[in-house]
Protein backbone atom coordinates (compact mmCIF):
# COMPACT_ATOMS: atom_id res chain seq x y z
CA UNK A 1 0.00 0.00 0.00
CA UNK A 2 1.48 3.58 -1.06
CA UNK A 3 1.92 6.07 1.34
CA UNK A 4 0.77 8.92 -0.95
CA UNK A 5 -2.50 10.11 -1.26
CA UNK A 6 -4.38 9.43 -3.95
CA UNK A 7 -4.62 12.11 -6.80
CA UNK A 8 -7.56 13.85 -8.02
CA UNK A 9 -8.21 16.35 -10.41
CA UNK A 10 -11.04 19.08 -11.20
CA UNK A 11 -10.02 19.38 -15.00
CA UNK A 12 -10.02 15.59 -16.34
CA UNK A 13 -6.24 15.02 -16.44
CA UNK A 14 -6.34 12.06 -13.76
CA UNK A 15 -4.35 9.91 -15.92
CA UNK A 16 -1.07 12.20 -16.17
CA UNK A 17 -1.47 12.51 -12.39
CA UNK A 18 -2.10 9.31 -11.58
CA UNK A 19 0.64 8.49 -13.27
CA UNK A 20 2.58 10.58 -11.64
CA UNK A 21 1.28 9.95 -8.34
CA UNK A 22 2.98 5.89 -8.92
CA UNK A 23 6.20 7.10 -10.41
CA UNK A 24 6.70 8.98 -6.74
CA UNK A 25 5.73 6.37 -5.00
CA UNK A 26 8.41 4.17 -6.45
CA UNK A 27 11.78 5.51 -5.40
CA UNK A 28 13.77 3.88 -8.21
CA UNK A 29 11.79 5.77 -10.77
CA UNK A 30 12.22 9.40 -8.88
CA UNK A 31 13.73 10.98 -11.25
CA UNK A 32 11.21 10.50 -13.93
CA UNK A 33 8.46 11.48 -11.21
CA UNK A 34 10.64 14.97 -11.33
CA UNK A 35 10.81 14.88 -14.92
CA UNK A 36 6.99 14.20 -15.37
CA UNK A 37 6.20 16.64 -12.73
CA UNK A 38 8.30 19.22 -14.67
CA UNK A 39 6.87 18.70 -17.99
CA UNK A 40 3.17 18.52 -16.88
CA UNK A 41 3.82 21.99 -15.09
CA UNK A 42 5.87 23.48 -18.45
CA UNK A 43 2.59 22.26 -20.47
CA UNK A 44 0.33 23.81 -18.31
CA UNK A 45 2.48 27.16 -18.15
CA UNK A 46 2.17 26.74 -22.36
CA UNK A 47 -1.30 26.73 -22.42
CA UNK A 48 -1.63 29.86 -19.80
CA UNK A 49 0.80 31.46 -22.52
CA UNK A 50 -1.00 30.57 -25.37
CA UNK A 51 -4.43 31.42 -23.96
CA UNK A 52 -2.85 35.01 -22.54
CA UNK A 53 -1.30 35.92 -26.23
CA UNK A 54 -4.93 35.02 -27.06
CA UNK A 55 -6.49 37.43 -25.33
CA UNK A 56 -3.90 39.81 -25.59
CA UNK A 57 -4.11 39.77 -29.10
CA UNK A 58 -8.07 40.15 -29.17
CA UNK A 59 -7.85 43.27 -26.13
CA UNK A 60 -5.36 45.23 -29.13
CA UNK A 61 -8.78 46.37 -30.31
CA UNK A 62 -9.54 48.56 -26.92
CA UNK A 63 -6.09 49.59 -26.47
CA UNK A 64 -7.15 52.64 -26.37
CA UNK A 65 -10.03 52.89 -24.57
CA UNK A 66 -9.14 55.21 -21.18
CA UNK A 67 -10.43 52.71 -18.53
CA UNK A 68 -8.65 49.65 -20.28
CA UNK A 69 -5.22 52.08 -20.58
CA UNK A 70 -5.41 53.35 -16.78
CA UNK A 71 -5.80 49.51 -15.93
CA UNK A 72 -2.94 48.21 -17.87
CA UNK A 73 -1.04 50.99 -16.05
CA UNK A 74 -2.09 49.95 -12.56
CA UNK A 75 -1.23 46.69 -13.33
CA UNK A 76 2.29 47.58 -14.47
CA UNK A 77 3.10 49.57 -11.64
CA UNK A 78 1.77 46.50 -9.41
CA UNK A 79 4.63 44.52 -10.76
CA UNK A 80 7.24 46.93 -10.68
CA UNK A 81 6.10 47.61 -6.97
CA UNK A 82 6.71 43.47 -6.51
CA UNK A 83 9.99 43.77 -8.27
CA UNK A 84 10.87 46.78 -5.81
CA UNK A 85 10.34 44.97 -2.76
CA UNK A 86 12.08 41.66 -4.04
CA UNK A 87 15.19 43.94 -4.80
CA UNK A 88 15.28 45.33 -1.16
CA UNK A 89 15.00 42.08 -0.17
CA UNK A 90 18.05 40.88 -1.69
CA UNK A 91 19.97 43.83 -0.80
CA UNK A 92 18.94 43.13 2.94
CA UNK A 93 20.00 39.48 2.41
CA UNK A 94 23.42 40.57 0.83
CA UNK A 95 23.77 43.03 3.50
CA UNK A 96 23.70 40.60 5.90
CA UNK A 97 25.67 38.09 3.94
CA UNK A 98 28.41 40.37 4.18
CA UNK A 99 28.08 41.31 8.06
CA UNK A 100 28.07 37.67 8.81
CA UNK A 101 31.30 37.30 6.35
CA UNK A 102 33.07 40.10 8.06
CA UNK A 103 32.51 38.16 11.84
CA UNK A 104 34.42 35.34 10.39
CA UNK A 105 37.60 36.21 11.75
CA UNK A 106 36.61 36.22 14.79
CA UNK A 107 36.49 32.46 14.79
CA UNK A 108 39.19 31.25 17.34
CA UNK A 109 39.40 27.13 16.73
CA UNK A 110 39.30 25.45 13.14
CA UNK A 111 35.84 24.18 14.08
CA UNK A 112 34.25 27.25 14.78
CA UNK A 113 35.45 28.75 11.07
CA UNK A 114 34.27 25.47 9.12
CA UNK A 115 30.77 26.29 11.32
CA UNK A 116 30.68 29.65 10.44
CA UNK A 117 31.55 29.21 6.67
CA UNK A 118 29.27 26.09 6.88
CA UNK A 119 26.36 28.68 7.90
CA UNK A 120 27.49 31.24 5.25
CA UNK A 121 27.17 28.58 2.42
CA UNK A 122 23.55 27.73 4.02
CA UNK A 123 22.75 31.44 4.59
CA UNK A 124 23.61 31.78 0.54
CA UNK A 125 21.59 29.21 -0.68
CA UNK A 126 18.49 30.46 0.85
CA UNK A 127 18.99 33.39 0.40
CA UNK A 128 19.58 32.53 -3.91
CA UNK A 129 16.35 29.98 -2.96
CA UNK A 130 14.01 32.59 -1.74
CA UNK A 131 14.43 34.90 -4.22
CA UNK A 132 13.79 32.75 -7.27
CA UNK A 133 10.82 31.05 -5.59
CA UNK A 134 9.70 34.83 -4.72
CA UNK A 135 10.49 35.40 -8.62
CA UNK A 136 8.86 32.69 -9.91
CA UNK A 137 5.55 33.13 -7.87
CA UNK A 138 5.77 36.56 -9.00
CA UNK A 139 5.93 35.13 -12.72
CA UNK A 140 2.75 32.92 -11.66
CA UNK A 141 0.75 35.51 -10.67
CA UNK A 142 1.02 38.12 -13.59
CA UNK A 143 0.36 35.37 -15.76
CA UNK A 144 -2.90 34.50 -14.02
CA UNK A 145 -3.80 38.30 -12.79
CA UNK A 146 -3.07 39.47 -16.32
CA UNK A 147 -5.09 36.31 -17.84
CA UNK A 148 -8.00 36.98 -15.56
CA UNK A 149 -7.94 40.70 -16.07
CA UNK A 150 -8.21 40.72 -19.81
CA UNK A 151 -10.35 37.68 -20.14
CA UNK A 152 -12.67 40.05 -18.01
CA UNK A 153 -12.05 43.45 -19.87
CA UNK A 154 -12.96 40.80 -23.14
CA UNK A 155 -16.18 40.03 -21.40
CA UNK A 156 -17.20 43.58 -21.04
CA UNK A 157 -16.90 44.05 -24.78
CA UNK A 158 -18.85 40.63 -25.69
CA UNK A 159 -21.51 42.18 -23.18
CA UNK A 160 -21.56 45.67 -24.61
CA UNK A 161 -21.80 44.16 -28.22
CA UNK A 162 -24.77 42.15 -27.22
CA UNK A 163 -26.85 44.88 -25.74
Amino acid sequence: MSKFPVSTSLHGDTAGIAAESAAIASNAIAPLAHAMTAQRLLQKDATHLVNNSAVSMALVTRLWDPVVWSEWTQLQAAIMQRLYVQHQNWHKGCAILIDDYGQLRQANTMSKLVEKQSNLVSQSAELVASQATDFVALLENIDVDYGYWASQKLRADNYQAAR
